[in-house]
């Protein structure tokens, strides 16, 4: 029986296609992969083979290699925005030139793919359409609670956030939306800057059957002066409050940040004095309360957990 995290990432899979070559394919890892791909709902489409029933291909362009390279590279997949790549050396990387196919370099390659492994030991069916929604600029699914998932936000989310920051109450403790143009911006270079570079930040909350925007939540750095340390934030719409979503989402944040960021040693949360909710929601979470602290010209209650 599939969990609901499988069965979520099935409903938003995105790769149909993965491209390969069996003469490229020796590492045991990546012949395991390939074995689980068909059962995870992915066609396979072998090149050697492609090439083999093709052979023709390059003999019908008459103009220059590079021409030939191109008009091969069209043909090896039927949908090359939903097609990714495991190239395993130059040549078979130059095929998914002008197509927008995704890419997975290993071997020989040590650059030009969207992403170079080393080894396929811990790579599945999740981690290749996650590179495919990144090189097609689409969110993904980060975490997964009983009720709702938490995905990275697009710019077609714009209305919806702006909805909710209009909710009352919503910003008595937490800074207001940009101005429309600005928060756009903001977002493009948020998901440029923060989703790729570190592949964690502030996401949206969604209800799980619906899809509908409940709230949002996440991680971000906070500089402290002498530190720059891991802060949790969250934001729970007024519709769904006092009904445990925020606490739901929050042990599973801290779950991702035990699995993920170890490496900051203890996950923050900064709380103004006033907001009670979130104070009760701190010690529900079993954080300790270390002391106050200076954010933006505000006072704040520091609270941490160890990782």
């Amino acid at each position: 029986m599939l969990s609901r995290e499988q069965e979520l990432f099935r409903s938003v899979k995105s790769i149909e296609y993965v491209c390969y070559r069996k003469s490229e394919a020796t590492d045991e890892e990546l012949k395991r992969l390939l074995r689980e791909l068909p059962g995870a709902g992915v066609t396979l489409i072998e090149l050697d083979e492609k090439d083999r029933c093709a052979s023709d291909v390059g003999k019908a362009c008459a103009g220059s290699q590079s021409h030939a390279v191109e008009e091969r590279s069209r043909q090896i997949s039927p949908r090359p925005e939903t097609t990714l790549l495991l190239a395993g050396s130059v040549q078979t990387l130059a095929l998914a030139k002008g197509t927008g196919m995704a890419t997975v370099g290993y071997g020989q390659l040590t650059s030009g793919a969207d992403i170079l492994v080393e080894g396929f030991d811990e790579v599945d069916v999740q981690f290749l359409d996650r590179i495919m929604k990144r090189a097609q600029g689409l969110p993904w699914i980060t975490v997964v609670t009983e009720r709702c998932y938490l995905r990275e936000i697009t710019l077609d989310d714009m209305d919806d956030l702006f909805a909710l920051y209009a909710q009352p109450g919503i910003t008595d403790y937490t800074e207001p939306l940009y101005e429309r143009p600005r928060e756009e911006q903001y977002t493009r270079d948020y998901i440029d800057k923060m989703y790729r570079f570190y592949g964690y930040g502030m996401w949206l909350v969604c209800d799980w059957e619906s899809g509908v925007l409940m709230g949002r939540a996440g991680f971000s750095h906070q500089d402290l002066g002498d530190e720059i340390v891991l802060e949790m934030g969250y934001i729970i719409g007024v519709p769904y409050q006092r009904q445990g979503y925020a606490t739901e989402v929050c042990e599973k944040l801290i779950e991702f940040a035990r699995a993920n960021l170890l490496d900051f040693g203890t996950l923050n949360c900064f709380v103004e004095p006033g907001n009670t909710a979130s104070h009760g929601l701190m010690e529900k979470l079993h954080f300790d309360r270390i002391g106050m602290v200076q954010i933006s010209e505000k006072m704040m209650v520091r609270y941490q957990i160890e990782l």
